[in-house]
């Protein structure tokens, strides 16, 4: 019996949440019940990251040589020649913008299209009937349900699932030193950590600022940040220069890591005293369910999904988004008693593994593409 064809797209190369989450998902699928095809764009590193899940990849051209989007008319036809040269029987993207974009085209192909919604942005009218034009959509939390329906998405249409966690993975493991090794710091050091693109949606100049107030009473204590910086508009590379400006201007420059984008996070959390996670919005936050698996302490803005991974003072402690005051007393309360911060970790680690666990999650996904076959 022919397995069938699943088309999956993909509007950046680049390896972020929705890019791990879906990767996640495959690889825990394997190819016994769908054969899996993949469209990206080939620059980046997701190219090899399907390629190694055994998924054959070809080629998306959203962009122009210059890098420009192509137009709208080039996409549609540029979709529409690809999708009938692979003739899947069904046309899955794993991002809002490549849903919205396949929904301007669905009423041209004869298979039916569905999308993921990563992110809670707000919709145009167009928008909203571009996505509406798919036959299903999945939100990856309550919270991205909810925000998109008040935008007028079809209810019948949007289904939760949450991403799923590797468990066995993203664990708790002691602690090795390596980290510290590497930085050059001794063993006294604590490390906070802040895991995730650098952007302007994700806060981290508020840590920045918590750092510096905390700088006289926490000596012992270095700042992480692990990701990159995709964007090239002047603003967002000027809100990377203003987190290294505001350390500096602090005189704690020499506790400040950038540490870029890393392939180790499995390791990175569990050598890490405590997760700092600023978003302003966040559907539902992949590093927060990767360290609450590894039994990491947790502070985290309340915004978004992120009340669906984690319970205030019982798994996480929760602030409201720019509160920098509350911000510096959660870091301080955290650093200040490590029973704490175990307990909260070990309540968010088993939390993790009954609601996220990725067998469940990837057997949500298979459901919901058979239901449109």
């Amino acid at each position: 019996m022919m397995r069938p064809k699943v088309l999956l797209l993909f509007e950046y190369a680049t390896l972020n949440g929705g890019e791990f989450s879906m990767l996640a998902v495959l690889k825990e699928l394997g190819q016994a019940e769908f054969e899996f095809v993949a469209a990206a764009p080939v620059s980046g590193m997701l190219t090899g990251r399907l390629e190694g899940c055994g998924i054959k990849v070809l080629p998306l051209t959203l962009r122009d040589g210059n890098g420009q989007k192509r137009s709208v008319e080039q996409i549609n036809s540029h979709l529409v020649e690809l999708i009938t040269r692979v003739s899947p029987d069904l046309v899955h993207s794993n991002s809002l913008s490549m849903g919205r974009t396949v929904g301007r085209i669905a009423g041209r192909l004869p298979m039916r299209c569905t999308s993921h919604l990563r992110d809670i942005v707000k919709l145009s009218k167009a928008a909203v009937s571009d996505l509406n034009r798919n036959a299903g959509l999945i939100a990856v939390s309550n919270a991205t349900r909810k925000f998109h329906l008040e935008q007028g998405l079809l209810p019948d249409k949007l289904q939760v699932i949450y991403n799923g966690v590797d468990t066995d993975i993203f664990r708790p493991a002691p602690e090795s030193g390596i980290l510290k090794n590497e930085l050059g710091l001794g063993d006294a050091a604590l490390l906070c950590a802040n895991i995730g693109q650098i952007c302007l949606r994700k806060g981290q100049t508020l840590l920045a600022h918590a750092a510096a107030r905390l700088a006289g009473e926490f000596p012992e204590a270095n700042y992480l940040f692990a990701g990159q910086r995709h964007s090239r508009k002047r603003e967002s590379a000027a809100y990377e220069s203003v987190i290294r400006l505001i350390f500096r201007d602090a005189g704690i420059e020499d506790r400040l890591f950038c540490l870029g984008f890393r392939q180790d996070v499995p390791v990175l959390l569990n050598e890490v005293d405590l997760l700092v996670h600023t978003a302003h919005q966040e559907p539902l936050g992949r590093v927060l369910l990767e360290a609450a698996s590894c039994g990491r302490a947790i502070i985290a803005t309340e915004v978004g999904g992120t009340g669906e991974i984690l319970t205030d003072r019982v798994s996480a402690l929760l602030v409201r988004p720019d509160d920098l005051e509350a911000l510096t007393a959660a870091i301080r309360r955290m650093l200040t008693d490590s029973e704490f911060r175990s307990r909260l970790g070990q309540q968010a680690r088993t939390f993790a593994v009954e609601k996220f666990s990725l067998p469940g999650a990837a057997a949500e996904v298979c459901r919901f593409w058979k239901s449109f076959l």
